[in-house]
């Protein structure tokens, strides 16, 4: 076999990739969102798989394969879900640390994020922030405080109303000047010249606590993402087009934005962040005037982010009874540390 995928459609070749290690399998994944193929029609020719490739061709919908050289820690994954397969040679395991990686308890969703960072397919940048310390009015917010994300990671900050979460954004995005410590996004100080030319980089959803009647478009909120640089007008609008799609918020594009429910204006503030083409998004109480079908909808679309564009995100919240839905990773704040 030359190439190191193969996918055959009736007996013809329609797509082929060079590339090594799980990168064909990603190059598919986009062929695929533009085909029109019945997947169930498709035969999948693969140089090795083992888990990691057998739970992304499963992923993918591809319902038939054959593989050079076989890790019978695959065999598992394409039973389980119906794949039938065939091999040339079949191996204990396959000599690669991603493979040691994946475990039992990893859902599928779980793996094709982990996955996917693994093989960089971010857009997400990553955070530090060293024992960051606070005062606010004089009073200490912040003490000693310690956070690490990486590119494309999520968390969630829990704690009580009034515990220093808003302080904990508010921070990260600038706007307080710490006592001691350091917070830096990507290989940039927050604060330095560096870090003030790439700002929007950072993506912020308020609470939505001010009302606000300034007859502006749901449209133009989400051009807001891109006013500090120079666009044409045609790029301007493609990128609002495409953010508002993605978030599911383009019909709403000609609506007036003070007109729009809360779980509406959530979504084009997303678009908004999206059409900055920010890398980290933080979050501040975006639950705190939903109801539970708002919640609902705000819960899938930041897990459909999460998997697709797979920003870094942050969002701090009181609202445990929907944070636990989101299944990310979680902490507490709680005298001015994170547990």
């Amino acid at each position: 076999m030359e190439h190191s995928l193969i996918l055959l459609h009736d007996n013809r070749q329609v797509f082929t990739s060079d590339e090594h290690w799980l990168y064909p399998l990603f190059e598919l994944e986009l062929f695929l969102k533009d085909a029109a193929f019945p997947l169930d029609q498709l035969f999948l020719k693969d140089k090795i798989a083992g888990k990691a490739a057998a739970s992304l061709i499963v992923r993918l919908g591809i319902r038939n394969c054959f593989i050079e050289l076989l890790s019978e820690r695959a065999i598992p994954v394409f039973e389980q879900y119906g794949v039938k397969y065939a091999y040339d040679q079949l191996v204990d395991h396959i000599q690669c640390r991603t493979e040691d990686l994946i475990t039992d308890k990893m859902s599928m969703e779980d793996t094709y994020l982990f996955l996917r960072k693994r093989a960089g397919k971010v857009q997400g940048t990553s955070l530090k922030i060293n024992s960051l310390t606070v005062d606010v009015a004089g009073k200490r917010i912040l003490e000693k405080l310690d956070l690490e994300l990486g590119r494309g990671e999520q968390l969630v900050v829990q704690g009580e109303n009034g515990c220093g979460k808003s302080t904990l954004l508010r921070s990260i995005l600038g706007l307080i000047l710490p006592v001691s410590g350091s917070v830096s996004i990507g290989e940039e100080l927050v604060g330095s010249a560096k870090w003030r030319k790439n700002s929007a980089l950072t993506g912020y959803l308020n609470q939505e606590t001010i009302k606000n009647y300034f007859p502006i478009t749901a449209a133009e909120v989400v051009a807001i993402g891109v006013s500090g640089i120079k666009i044409s007008n045609r790029e301007r609008d493609y990128r609002v087009e495409l953010s508002m799609r993605k978030t599911g918020s383009f019909h709403l594009q000609n609506q007036l934005y003070h007109q729009l429910s809360g779980g509406e204006k959530q979504r084009v503030s997303l678009a908004r962040c999206l059409c900055q083409n920010a890398r980290i998004l933080l979050l501040d109480e975006p639950t705190s005037y939903l109801d539970e079908k708002g919640k609902e909808e705000l819960g899938e679309l930041l897990v459909d982010l999460s998997r697709n564009e797979a920003p870094t995100m942050l969002l701090v919240s009181h609202d445990t009874n929907w944070t636990n839905q989101l299944n990310w990773y979680k902490k507490t704040l709680k005298d001015g540390r994170l547990w």
